[in-house]
């Protein structure tokens, strides 16, 4: 990286100029080896990764795994905002912030973060410290507030952005939690059946000692395995699970890959991406943040691994002078409504509030095309659990409907 320096070359000289180095000890040493004796050496403004890097910045704590998710940071952004717009100092409100947290977690962050401030560190920089909690589209514009001055600005602008992710996310989970419900009934209900009611009809067959139908062998069949062999089936599932969810060498999960694939869901999945991408390159240009820069932040937010390596690609086209708008058409990463609005956007120079409008409609056919997926979804569950659950009464009924023919002729 670049830094600025200030250094003696003689008794009677001073000189200033820019040199790169690692860090800034590698620059003292460089500025030592040419005989000059260095003043000061600090770094040029960078991304808060590379400070953090170039200060040679280490944690003396070891973070424990806690829960921090969407919602903590949403809580923390709302909480830091309303003390700096209330004037209070940047140090002072976090110590507040900590001092009053129920989140162990976020007390040792917030302590090694007031920790680095104090000796110098931006804030940004220190965010950067730990990418697991602070995403680095977060850190970005942080860093953006307080080199302009508009600290209190960012946080806003985030605080709008993380809400509306919080909004998608959670309506997603409204439209699948019913769906969901109804299968574990509906499973649980067929567990029961097989393990609990169908054994206890099975006695009564044998004190008939009468042929049973196929369709009620096979059941008890299966009623007999799931009592001795129910351990298996919660391994197998649980080794499922593990299969589909496990991440291969920086590759998507078996599990991540699949919603790219299902009908209706990669549709939903798509527009989510592009409404998300739309939404934080927005942010970023706003606070901003140079359109290379805001691509190289915004891009992994568009979370497919194909689109996030062309998205990069479009990028070096875009440093070599290409238009934004031909570089994404090239690709053909974005429909062609995207790359239209783009286009409008780069001539009208008003690209910002271009790309917010496009996340404003992807985010409401997202929601559209939620209610469409829920209302597919519900009866198609309600259809196979009742075919399911119909033909074990069946299966279960047909030796007494027998017995009672046997009998009655």
């Amino acid at each position: 990286m670049e830094f600025k320096y200030k250094a003696k070359k003689n008794l009677n000289e001073i000189v200033e100029g820019k040199i790169q180095g690692a860090n800034v000890e590698a620059v003292l040493e460089d500025l030592q080896s040419k005989g000059l004796v260095p003043i000061c050496v600090e770094p040029l403004a960078v991304s808060p990764a590379a400070a953090a890097a170039a200060l040679n910045l280490k944690s003396n704590v070891k973070l424990r795994t806690g829960k921090y998710g969407l919602k903590q940071l949403v809580l923390f952004t709302q909480k830091l905002y309303n003390l700096i717009n209330s004037r209070v100092e940047l140090l002072s409100a976090l110590r507040l912030l900590e001092k009053n947290s129920d989140n162990q977690l976020e007390k040792t962050l917030l302590a090694e973060i007031i920790r680095d401030i104090k000796e110098g560190v931006p804030f940004s920089t220190c965010l950067s410290r730990y990418p697991k909690y602070f995403p680095r589209l977060y850190v970005n514009i942080v860093h953006t507030g307080e080199l302009t001055g508009k600290l209190k600005e960012a946080l806003i602008q985030l605080l709008d952005y993380l809400r509306r992710l919080q909004d998608l996310r959670l309506k997603v989970k409204q439209a699948l939690a019913y769906p969901i419900f109804m299968s574990l009934v509906g499973v649980g209900t067929i567990f029961v059946m097989l393990t609990f009611v169908l054994p206890r009809l099975a006695g009564m067959f044998d004190d008939f000692q009468a042929q049973l139908p196929m369709p009620t062998l096979i059941l008890l069949k299966i009623s007999s395995f799931l009592q001795s062999y129910w351990w298996v089936i919660i391994i197998l599932i649980a080794l499922v699970v593990f299969t589909l969810k496990i991440k291969r060498a920086g590759k998507e999960s078996i599990f991540s890959r699949l919603k790219y694939h299902i009908p209706l869901v990669k549709d939903i999945v798509y527009k989510q991406s592009v409404a998300s991408f739309s939404r934080s390159l927005s942010l970023l240009l706003q606070s901003g943040v140079n359109l290379l820069s805001a691509l190289a932040d915004a891009g992994p937010v568009i979370g497919n691994p194909i689109y996030i390596s062309q998205l990069e690609q479009a990028r070096k086209d875009i440093a070599e002078g290409v238009p934004f708008s031909d570089a994404l058409a090239k690709f053909k990463i974005f429909p062609v409504f995207f790359v239209q609005m783009v286009r409008v956007g780069e001539e009208g120079g008003r690209l910002e509030s271009v790309l917010a409008d496009i996340a404003e409609a992807y985010e409401k056919e997202i929601e559209s095309d939620l209610k469409t997926l829920s209302s597919l979804i519900e009866p198609a569950i309600i259809l196979v659990l009742g075919l399911v659950i119909g033909a074990m009464v069946i299966a279960m009924l047909l030796p007494i409907f027998n017995m009672n023919s046997i009998v009655g002729g």
